[in-house]
């Protein structure tokens, strides 16, 4: 009765209709699972005393508001645990829903046991579940709605016409950017800021009770606060750096009016976010990187690659203001050897600018160690990732962390944690577990030991002209923090 109580409200209130949320492992979820629901009454066992929760709150939420009130409902077409409802039983429930009177469906995935499905990360392609919608059209008469990952609008309109669904739904893709529908309308495409599925600032956040935010749209979970606006002044600004949070803080001066260049030491953008795209299933990071580019191409930033920043070019250009985006480099700390021939950085092996022979240790099993060591298993390398730490990954977000384990295993990738490295010589590493020494062969060896802050620049322009350090050249962290910094640099330049 409190659920029709609650829809009674929100008529009243002017609502046209209330979605009943029977997915995902809530209580409605529950009731209709025989994973969950282990009752022997009336509410309980065969598929009909499982449904009977739902059709009552159904029933009250109509008695109570009408006939014209929109009644929609939220399932999981699949729960993906052992136990769970698959496909066909779904397709029997959609079948008892509709006549009760349900006017939409809207197929999801997933409980709480099954993280991963509820919001799926990178690692799951988009659209994955739009054929379970297809399925519950198959045996009811109403619009269904189908949700998972689909945050293009040529991949939606692809689903409409196929017939699967009648209705798209775009969470993430809202958060990255909000205006996604009316860009779609004028044509553009290219404008619009893609959800890629990183977790970072919605599911990871969320879990440690904060505001949701999004890596990709430094505004969100801000917009309260009214940050940016147009300069009255324009200024002379030069960025260093073309990772992620120089690219944002040229993108924010330069839509806030001011003149910018870009100086980035390599030949291409994207600093370690270009790196961060290469191992399986990261593949969408780029979309960001083609992004940001292009962006910042329309609104005439000045882009000089291959050009390392120096007290002599900051003389020659008198910018008003020097945001540092410098990022980080790869921490070496004082282990024996680590200075020879067969060591490489994870960065080194991604970018492709060093070649790995077939035997490879990974030191450090932190997420940039795990993911290299997966990148080079899809190589055929025979890897051993080596961790000080009692377990592996601990830094990646929990639902890329599922898959990012599952990849290690899959590919038989050898493991050794509460290993300490004591020295590396030219046929491997040396390491200290449970109070022993172990040799590890190893014909190469890459360094994933973490990331330090490259201040070398900053301390170089100190006194000469006003800075802004942001990002990783800050202090070394993800991306979420970095392009929110550089968002703030370019906003109140």
């Amino acid at each position: 009765s409190q659920f029709g109580d609650t829809a009674l409200r929100a008529r009243q209130a002017g609502f046209d209709g209330v979605e009943v949320h029977g997915a995902h492992g809530y209580l409605i979820a529950q009731f209709m699972s025989s994973y969950a629901n282990k009752r022997s009454d009336a509410y309980g066992g065969p598929l009909e005393n499982r449904l009977r929760f739902p059709l009552e709150i159904i029933a009250d939420i109509r008695k109570k508001c009408g006939p014209g009130f929109l009644i929609g409902f939220r399932i999981s077409g699949d729960e993906k645990v052992p136990g769970g409802r698959a496909i066909e039983e779904t397709k029997a429930v959609a079948i008892r829903l509709e006549e009760q009177g349900v006017d939409l469906l809207h197929v999801s995935a997933g409980t709480y046991e099954s993280p991963w499905a509820i919001v799926p990360p990178m690692n799951i392609p988009p659209g994955w579940i739009v054929d379970y919608a297809a399925e519950v059209k198959q045996v009811v008469s109403l619009p269904v709605m189908t949700v998972g990952r689909i945050n293009d609008p040529f991949l939606a309109e692809s689903i409409l016409r196929s017939g699967k669904a009648d209705l798209i739904a775009m969470g993430r893709a809202s958060l990255a950017d909000p205006d996604l529908p009316s860009k779609c309308a004028e044509g553009r495409h290219e404008d619009i800021r893609r959800c890629i599925g990183c977790q970072q600032g919605c599911r990871e956040i969320l879990r440690r009770n904060e505001p949701i935010r999004c890596l990709v749209n430094p505004t969100c979970g801000y917009e309260y606060r009214r940050e940016f606006k147009k300069a009255e002044v324009p200024r002379k600004i030069t960025v260093v750096g073309g990772g992620p949070a120089g690219m944002e803080a040229a993108r924010t001066a330069a839509l806030a009016g001011h003149d910018v260049t870009l100086y980035e030491k390599a030949d291409r953008l994207g600093g370690q976010f270009a790196a961060a795209a290469v191992p399986p299933a990261k593949g969408e990071l780029s979309s960001y990187l083609a992004w940001a580019a292009r962006q910042i191409e329309k609104l005439g930033v000045t882009v000089k690659l291959k050009t390392p920043y120096t007290k002599e070019i900051c003389r020659r250009d008198a910018p008003s203001l020097v945001i540092v985006a410098t990022g980080a480099c790869c921490a070496k700390p004082p282990i024996p050897g680590i200075d020879g021939p067969n060591v490489v950085s994870a960065e080194e092996v991604l970018t492709g600018r060093v070649s790995v022979k077939r035997k490879v240790a990974i030191a450090g099993g932190g997420m940039i160690g795990c993911e290299t060591a997966t990148y080079l298993g899809s190589l055929s390398r025979q890897v051993t990732i080596l961790e000080m730490l009692p377990t592996i990954a601990a830094d990646e977000e929990f639902t890329r962390r599922f898959f990012l384990l599952k990849m290690i295993e899959d590919q038989r990738i050898r493991v050794l944690t509460g290993a300490k490295i004591t020295g590396i010589t030219d046929t491997g590493v040396r390491v200290e577990q449970n109070a022993q020494l172990l040799d590890i062969a190893a014909d190469t060896v890459v360094l994933a030991l973490g990331m330090e802050p490259d201040t070398a620049l900053a301390k170089e322009l100190e006194g000469m002209v006003p800075l802004k350090i942001v990002g990783d050249a800050l202090q070394a962290r993800n991306a979420l923090e970095a392009i929110r910094e550089g968002f703030l640099a370019g906003a109140q330049a």
